[in-house]
């Protein structure tokens, strides 16, 4: 396995190496004066009226993969804002941002809305271009309504993939060693990815440091749910309604990374669907290099019929993932459940039960311990 076939950075992992481009030609300016202003069109309500007043921009103008990703993620933007950025929801995204949309979405393979793969990965820049990426050295590009809350929901979320590609390669060398090496290598390996786990958990927490709970649950994510009932209409595109899931963290490959390494397996319902389903939602190489983890990795088997040393190296790793999901859980409930006023349980914006979902997922990590 080669990580670069992937598209899998030695340094960013799931992140691009290279950073996103933050302008588009000359020819697409309209639509860069759009994103630009962003923020202000939607408090003040205009945004919907500039939109339709877009020109008709040939998306087969864009030349590179940049260009068709900062494309992308700015009409990902449009549609979102078209839809929820007014007093009562718009289900028909009209032709001027459908049609460009909706053909990157095919040249790129992921649907056309919001999410994960393009507002967390692909939405930033350096502030200092001379450093290293981190998130003490990066801003957003595009926002919906703006400030620091939003900025750093983003911005956290990307300190996540940083955190946790150090992992990628361990479970490279871990895949190998699951099938030719030895109990000790394997072991040796296993106690990297337990330690690994530690900085991504620490670099969940930070989210608190700057996104305010209930600021985000009122002016963020409303922008990142899915399309309600009966769905949306893309003019120009489509004649029949589309329902997509909205933007959510289970869009990340990072953590199913984990999952598939570790031989964790989600069979119910409702989170093992899901995570099955987000998948459509990841950049086609980085679904590619899960699918692959998820055939190859022989870990699990290896260590169950492995050394007592093995077998307690693989539980740890279970034991530092079912950490970082509990404290997922306790994130969602600080920042979706409370803020909802729902006494129990709140709906995430993929659409599913935030606490049936991540106690699944959590059932299934601890489940696995050997």
């Amino acid at each position: 396995m080669s990580l670069a076939r992937y598209a899998i950075d030695p340094v960013t992992g799931f992140i691009p190496g290279n950073p996103p481009l933050v302008r588009l030609p000359a020819y697409f300016d309209a639509w860069e004066a759009i994103a630009t202003d962003l923020s202000a069109l939607i408090r003040s309500r205009r945004l919907r009226p500039a939109l339709e007043q877009l020109p008709h921009l040939d998306a087969a103008r864009l030349a590179s993969d940049a260009e068709h990703e900062r494309a992308f993620l700015v009409l990902c933007h449009f549609a979102n804002a078209w839809v929820w950025g007014g007093d009562e929801p718009h289900l028909r995204i009209p032709a001027t941002v459908a049609v460009p949309l909706c053909a990157l979405s095919e040249i790129l393979g992921r649907p056309p809305i919001a999410h994960y793969a393009s507002m967390t990965l692909r939405n930033w820049r350096r502030l200092d271009p001379s450093a290293p990426l981190s998130v003490d050295n990066a801003h957003t590009q595009i926002a919906f309504l703006g400030g620091v809350d939003e900025d750093w929901f983003f911005i956290a979320s990307m300190g996540v993939e940083l955190a946790g590609a150090p992992m990628l390669p361990i479970i490279e060398s871990g895949l190998e060693a699951a099938v030719s090496g030895t109990d000790d290598e394997l072991t040796s390996l296993l106690g990297r990815f337990a330690a690994g786990l530690e900085p991504v958990i620490v670099a969940l927490d930070r989210i608190r440091e700057w996104c305010d709970p209930d600021i985000y649950y009122k002016r963020a994510r409303p922008f990142l749910a899915g399309w309600p009932a009966p769905g949306v209409v893309y003019e120009g595109v489509w004649d029949e309604p589309r329902r997509y899931i909205g933007g959510s963290a289970a869009q990340s490959s990072l953590l199913q990374s984990f999952d598939a390494f570790l031989g964790v397996a989600h069979p119910e319902a409702p989170a093992g669907a899901y995570l099955k389903a987000v998948r459509a939602y990841m950049p086609v190489p980085h679904r590619a290099f899960l699918d692959e983890v998820e055939r190859t990795s022989r870990v699990r088997q290896r260590a169950a019929s492995g050394t007592p040393a093995l077998r307690e190296a693989y539980n740890a790793c279970l034991d530092h993932l079912d950490t970082f999901r509990e404290r997922h859980m306790k994130l969602a409930y600080d920042y979706i459940i409370r803020p909802s006023g729902a006494p129990k349980d709140a709906t995430g914006t993929g659409g599913t039960s935030l606490t049936a979902f991540l106690r699944g997922a959590q059932h299934s990590t601890t489940s696995s311990r050997l």
